[in-house]
């Protein structure tokens, strides 16, 4: 808790060991060009370590995986969150991956997911694919979340598959489920402010775009800079629909919650973004 605000970042990756951190990190770097330090390695210790020093009170685990390991990094997550109840895990899916969708779906909550993450760019999938649908029905059925990565990686753009427009069909379709586009939609106010008023079950998290750590700021293109730009989004679209996210260990919780703290935003608005928001989207979730 920070300033009687309780924090949850709603959007972590984490890593099984430093030697995969590493070997992940490196090759993330290196596919989308980001020159700057990561500030953390994203390994459970160094999470709850950094968690700890900074005052948050929860984190939403956000990971993905290639295909053919995906299934196993998720029970993976689910496993540490069990020994680590600050931690909220979310599974992933991608199409090529065996299984029965629905089956593994059901599975996973029994054993404690709290959503679905899909980052199409960076898994190489059409997220519309047929093989998603009864992953897409029983998250409609049940309000289940979905965080979404929306737009590019550091300026990079390898597929149209997180673009909004592609998006945007699964929104349109599945009015219960609660969508989280990362990154504020790419930085996009124009469809932040769309979107917000043309659906109910959308939401923003705000990682990396509304960031305050300086490396990211001086080079990622859609990041705002600017403290108005935040302050007038969050009165047009309503702090309801804000989720604070770090993207850590690319982005830097710490640097993001001295900025939103330093905003000239309410009480109510920061406590909502900073943790009530997430607390009520993934945590207190009845499933």
């Amino acid at each position: 808790m920070i300033n009687s605000f309780k924090v949850i970042d709603g959007h972590v990756h984490t890593f099984m060991s430093d030697e995969i951190s590493f070997k992940i990190r490196t090759s993330f770097n290196r596919a989308y060009s980001i020159e700057f330090e990561n500030p953390g390695t994203g390994t459970i210790d160094d999470v709850l370590n950094n968690m700890k020093d900074l005052g948050i009170d929860c984190t939403i685990m956000a990971n993905f995986a290639p295909a053919k390991i995906l299934d196993q990094n998720n029970r993976w997550a689910l496993d540490a969150s069990k020994k680590h109840p600050a931690l909220i895990p979310l599974v992933s899916f991608h199409p090529d991956m065996e299984g029965d969708f629905g089956c593994l779906l059901t599975e996973y909550i029994d054993e404690g997911a709290k959503g679905v993450k899909l980052h199409p760019m960076a898994q190489g999938f059409d997220p519309k694919s047929v093989r998603l649908k009864d992953m897409y029905g029983i998250c409609n059925e049940i309000a289940f979340p979905i965080v979404f990565h929306c737009g590019r990686v550091a300026n990079a753009r390898l597929n149209e598959y997180s673009d909004v427009d592609t998006i945007e069909p699964l929104i349109n379709m599945y009015k219960n489920i609660p969508f989280i586009l990362t990154h504020m939609a790419d930085g996009s106010v124009e469809d932040v402010l769309r979107l917000s008023q043309q659906y109910e079950n959308v939401f923003f998290d705000t990682s990396i775009v509304i960031t305050g750590y300086p490396p990211i700021l001086e080079t990622n293109e859609p990041s705002w800079v600017e403290d108005e730009i935040v302050e007038n989004v969050v009165e047009k679209v309503g702090a309801e629909r804000l989720v604070f996210g770090s993207d850590y260990p690319w982005g830097s919780p710490g640097h993001d919650l001295k900025r939103f703290l330093n905003m000239q935003i309410s009480d109510e608005q920061k406590r909502l973004i900073l943790g009530q928001n997430a607390m009520r989207l993934f945590i207190n979730k009845e499933i």
